[in-house]
Parts: C-alpha cells; structure tokens; sequence
C-alpha cells in the first residue's frame, strides 16, 4: 500500500478571521468583532485599523504586534483592549516561540517566503515594537499562551494634554485645524484640500485615531474628537 503525503496546508488554503475583544467596564463582557478576510495581507490591515482607532499604543508598535500573528497563521487571533485603551493585548494559538531571547534580537525569524510576502518578516517586529514602547515609558511583555501558542501586551501610561503637546506633528496639527473647520470628513476629501497623497493622510489619521483625538464614523468619514480639539486649542 502507498501512503501519499498529506499536502502543507498554508495560509491561502483556509478562511482568515481574527477577533477584537474591547473591554469597557471592569465586570461587564467586552464588545466584541470578528474580522475575516481571504487576503492575509488585507487581514492583518483591517485588524490593525480597527484596533488603533482604539488602542493607545505607538502605531508602530501596534502593527508590528498585530503582523506577527502572520507567523500563528491567525490561529485564535485575538487582539484584546483595555483600560480605555492603554493596554492591548494580542494572542494566538499558533506554534508559539521557542525562545524568547532570541525572539526579542533584530535579525531572527520564522518568516516562511509566503509569510514575508505579506508583511516584512526580517526578524525586527518584536524588538523594534518592544523599542518603541519602552521610549514611550511603557512596558512590552512577551509570553507563552495557555494552550501554546504566543501572547504580546503593550502599556503605556496615560499622558496629560501637556505631554501630549510636545508628540503632535506639524502634519497632525494641520488635519486637526482642518477637521474643526469642515467638521465629519472623508479621508479624500481632506486629502484634496490639503493637497497630500492619500497615504500621507491616512497615516496621520490613524495615529490621529489611535491617540483619541479623532474618530472613525461609520459611513467613513472622520471626526475631531473632544480631546482633539481641546489639545488644538492648546497648541494654537
């Protein structure tokens, strides 16, 4: 009798979902959404915009923890939120990692080539996320899931309207100033106006977002936060 071998299974071969869990209230269930898409790559973009309208963390740092979960294959990816987002934590169910040493040093990867056609896979995501958070004066955690696989927690402390101040781009300023005068806006829309490239605004609007300042509405359009303005008036 010939056994056949049992072909690979990679990451095209089987839906993509991922879960985001945001912790409200200290007792209550959290809400929670389900991402799916069949493009990894597309994947990992819709977690990542959705947790940083809502996590604090650099957003550096947030996509690099959320990229990692290429390498779990997005096995019970969950990205969790707390503490009005001052703490995310992401966790999977995938082959976890062997050593934790190794893992936090630039240059070692488990990238497959399939893996580092979706995102960079060069060996840096964790330590440079760890990098960025302890500049922010918060903490970064790596360690093993329950039932095996890998869990990342980033903190960072919560700034006042002054500390804030000092972090606010030029770029940051502007679209802000913008948003207060033409109220609920579409990203294309502010890009015109401003004469950026889409990307260029994007970008801005998403650190923007994950900072609290401003807020992602349904229909798209974006929407200077209470926050936002308050920090605006204080920089003008």
């Amino acid at each position: 009798m010939t056994t056949r071998a049992r072909p690979h299974t990679t990451i095209a071969d089987r839906p993509l979902s991922a879960r985001i869990a945001i912790y409200t209230q200290p007792g209550e269930p959290p809400y929670l959404e389900e991402i799916s898409d069949s493009d990894a790559a597309v994947l990992v973009e819709r977690l990542y915009e959705a947790a940083a309208r809502r996590a604090r963390p650099p957003v550096v740092a947030l996509r690099e923890i959320i990229e990692n979960l290429v390498h779990a294959e997005f096995r019970d990816a969950l990205v969790s939120v707390f503490e009005h987002g001052h703490v995310v934590r992401v966790s999977d169910s995938g082959p976890g990692i062997a050593d934790h040493e190794r893992a936090m040093q630039p240059g070692y990867t488990t990238a497959t080539a399939e893996q580092r056609g979706i995102v960079r896979g060069v060996g840096s995501g964790l330590p440079l996320a760890a990098q960025v958070i302890d500049a922010e004066g918060g903490e970064f955690e790596l360690d093993a899931n329950l039932a095996g696989g890998t869990v990342v927690t980033l903190s960072v402390p919560v700034r006042d309207v002054g500390a804030l101040e000092a972090t606010v781009s030029d770029d940051a300023r502007i679209l802000m100033a913008l948003l207060l005068e033409t109220g609920p806006s579409r990203p294309d829309r502010l890009a015109d106006e401003l004469g950026w490239t889409l990307g260029r605004c994007g970008r801005e609007l998403v650190a923007l977002e994950a900072r609290g300042l401003v807020t992602r509405r349904d229909d798209g359009c974006r929407v200077l936060d209470e926050s936002g303005a308050s920090l605006l008036a204080s920089l003008f």
